[in-house]
């Protein structure tokens, strides 16, 4: 969708750093939304995210800022979002939209959807684009060019309701994925949460022989530094993600460990076929994933 298509008469975005000012750009600069109001607790950073052309008008009213839009996008992080629903839940107009772009979805579109009253629309969101950068100054208009922008409908979803989202998100110039809140979680437990879990673990790994032998950080070069890069994303995000997503994340380690036995079995009894077998069939995996990847992408 290159050309400008008002999707929305007025879009709140609540908590406008990368993402939330990265969707306030491309809503503005493509013409989705009438208006984008900018909502947060600290004036001086929504005044710059107004500047940054992220919204049209801000404040710090979370109830009255949210009451005029026909959408609201909570952009915090997870364990804040159904805090922040249950708060605007009674000042929606009839008909709204409520989403998030949480990376945990089945226990916040649970108690969203229990949250809202009548005829107000909550539908997860989960767009599969972002850096380790942080706040407004980082958001960027083209984030979401042919980014996945996943929706996890239920059996309570409105479908005008979601229809409505698609389009908005398409809007931004996302390939959107609908699939449930359960299969949303455990696809990114395997794709995002645990290699967070492991770049930390292994950080820490290198930590305690560091302390041992004062020489492991002067071998470590780009493979380290490619596997542990993720790390340099706020604490406070993934404690949370791990606090919303326990089950979810739970089994998918557990999954993983047994799979690492399995590796070490075949290293202990130096089975080097299994060995050099694990190695091809992940590189052959990676390069059908690439390939794959590359021809979704060359789609007009």
């Amino acid at each position: 969708m290159n050309k400008k298509t008002k999707i929305i008469d007025s879009l709140a975005i609540i908590g406008v750093g990368l993402i939330g000012g990265s969707i306030g750009m491309a809503a503005k600069a493509r013409g989705l939304a009438g208006k984008v109001i900018g909502i947060g607790r600290d004036p001086a950073k929504l005044k710059r995210a107004q500047e940054l052309a992220a919204v049209d008008v801000f404040t710090t009213d979370l109830i009255n800022g949210a009451a005029e839009a026909d959408m609201v996008i909570v952009c915090t992080p997870v364990l804040a979002v159904v805090p922040i629903i249950e708060a605007i839940a009674g000042s929606l107009k009839e008909g709204a939209i409520v989403t998030d772009v949480g990376s945990t979805k089945s226990q916040i579109t649970r108690q969203a959807e229990a949250v809202l009253p009548d005829g107000r629309h909550f539908i997860g969101g989960h767009p599969m684009a972002g850096s380790e950068a942080e706040g407004v100054e980082a958001a960027v208009p083209y984030l979401f060019l042919d980014a996945t922008y996943v929706v996890t409908p239920t059996e309570n979803t409105h479908v005008k309701a979601l229809d409505t989202l698609v389009r908005f998100a398409e809007g931004l110039g996302a390939n959107v994925a609908l699939m449930s809140p359960e299969q949303h979680d455990r696809s990114a437990a395997i794709i995002s949460h645990l290699p967070h879990v492991i770049s930390a673990t292994l950080l820490k790994l290198a930590s305690e022989e560091q302390a041992d032998s004062g020489q492991v950080f002067q071998l470590a070069a780009g493979s380290f530094r490619d596997m542990t890069r993720i790390s340099g994303s706020p604490p406070e995000l993934w404690r949370d993600i791990c606090l919303s997503s326990r089950e979810a994340i739970s089994d998918t380690i557990k999954r993983f460990e047994a799979l690492l036995e399995t590796v070490r079995a075949y290293i202990d009894s130096g089975d080097s076929e299994a060995i050099e077998s694990l190695f091809f069939d992940a590189r052959e995996i990676r390069a059908r994933w690439i390939q794959e990847k590359d021809q979704r992408d060359d789609k007009p």
